[in-house]
């Protein structure tokens, strides 16, 4: 496996944290999420929000140089803001919708001043929580619309879709790999594509490598969330805390379908501490890759191939030491 892993965080994990019923840790301004961030192992990038962290561009710029670190994407945030939330690419109200596109427009613009040109965005707002709530034909359309207006704004620019189950609303219009693939298709532009977030894959159901796949050999997989959960919830863990083999099956099919971008922590650390956990991600990301880098690749594809799971197993639990 490449030696050449680049591993990235979201900065904003690296502030305060929330749920439903708790705040954990302080409000961490802007210049200290950037300090915190820079003392974890093997960080070199960060995924910035905005609006909520561009508020001067020059500035932000500014501490990602004084860090040594770069920023991996922008992630554009239309989804906590009110006037968000009945909905964002597919409000009815034309004003609500040219928003977020221009959210989505200005994040563009920012990539390229900070040398990623690449915008990632998991709308979710944009769903419903009850029969009859919205107009199914009318708002796939204005999504659809919405994403490819945004993305002809820059050609130059990747834009890359998150999709997730739930959460914000019940359900979340672009719920599935497949789904996501679909609006890929819909919009029609060599610079749409996805995001997939191992955890949503996780608990859509998937199973995520089978959507590695599937991304990969539609040409639309720009970026890789990392974290993991009980397959209930979005309850973004440690990679490998709870799915320790589908992470390393991820970690091999990153590596088979050849991807070289940014591995993206998207770990909320909740009652833990930031820096800590982060350094239990790059620990988990290097375990993965070691243990594959022991096994021999020609048996263990043979293995696959031959359908046979308890060989490629005991592939594994050999280089663990366990037999």
């Amino acid at each position: 496996m490449s030696n050449n892993i680049k591993f990235a965080a979201i900065l904003s994990f690296m502030g305060q944290t929330r749920d439903r019923f708790q705040v954990w840790g302080p409000a961490y301004t802007l210049e200290e999420k950037f300090a915190r961030a820079a003392r974890v192992e093997n960080l070199g990038a960060v995924e910035i929000v905005y609006p909520q962290e561009f508020g001067d561009v020059a500035k932000t710029k500014r501490l990602l140089d004084e860090h040594n670190l770069v920023c991996s994407t922008v992630n554009v945030n239309i989804k906590t803001e009110p006037v968000f939330h009945m909905g964002s690419l597919t409000h009815p109200d034309a004003n609500v919708r040219n928003k977020a596109i221009d959210y989505l427009k200005t994040g563009m613009d920012i990539s390229v001043e900070m040398g990623c040109n690449m915008i990632t965005c998991c709308p979710l707002g944009d769903g419903h929580e009850y029969s009859f709530q919205i107009d199914y034909v009318e708002a796939w359309g204005r999504f659809i619309e919405g994403i490819r207006e945004a993305a002809k704004h820059r050609s130059d620019v990747k834009l890359s879709l998150e999709y997730k189950a739930n959460e914000t609303r019940a359900r979340i219009i672009m719920g599935s790999a497949t789904s996501a693939l679909h609006v890929c298709d819909q919009v029609g532009l060599d610079n749409v594509g996805v995001t997939i977030d191992i955890g949503h894959a996780l608990y859509a159901p998937e199973t995520p490598s089978l959507s590695i796949a599937q991304l990969h050999l539609a040409n639309r997989l720009f970026l890789f969330h990392i974290n993991d959960n009980y397959r209930n919830w979005d309850w973004d863990l440690i990679p490998g805390s709870v799915n320790w083999w589908d992470w390393v099956e991820n970690m091999l099919y990153i590596e088979k379908v050849g991807y070289d971008g940014w591995i993206v922590s998207d770990v909320m650390p909740g009652r833990l501490d930031a820096i800590k956990v982060l350094n239990a991600v790059n620990k988990s990301i290097l375990r993965a890759k070691n243990l594959l880098d022991k096994v021999d690749h020609d048996r263990l594809w043979t293995a696959i191939r031959s359908n046979d799971a308890l060989a490629a197993y005991d592939l594994f639990y050999r280089e663990l030491g366990l037999d």
